[in-house]
């Protein structure tokens, strides 16, 4: 079963969540949420499983239903 935000760029999904999410803070050397707003949940998955900077955190906000509106 795919995920529910399967195909979406995080700009696409950043209206579905509460604009708290974008105060969070995110480790040092981490991407802006500007530098990310293109990128597709497959590729910070992707990025996240690298263990890249920040990816780890940013996909976990994401999924996580708290931040739902």
């Amino acid at each position: 079963m795919p995920h529910r935000f399967a195909g979406m760029t995080v700009a696409e999904i950043l209206p579905y969540k509460k604009a708290s999410i974008l105060s969070a803070p995110l480790e040092p050397d981490s991407p802006s949420w500007n530098e990310i707003e293109t990128l597709t949940w497959e590729e910070i998955t992707d990025r996240a499983q690298q263990s890249l900077p920040g990816y780890k955190t940013i996909r976990k906000l994401l999924s996580d239903r708290r931040f739902d509106r």
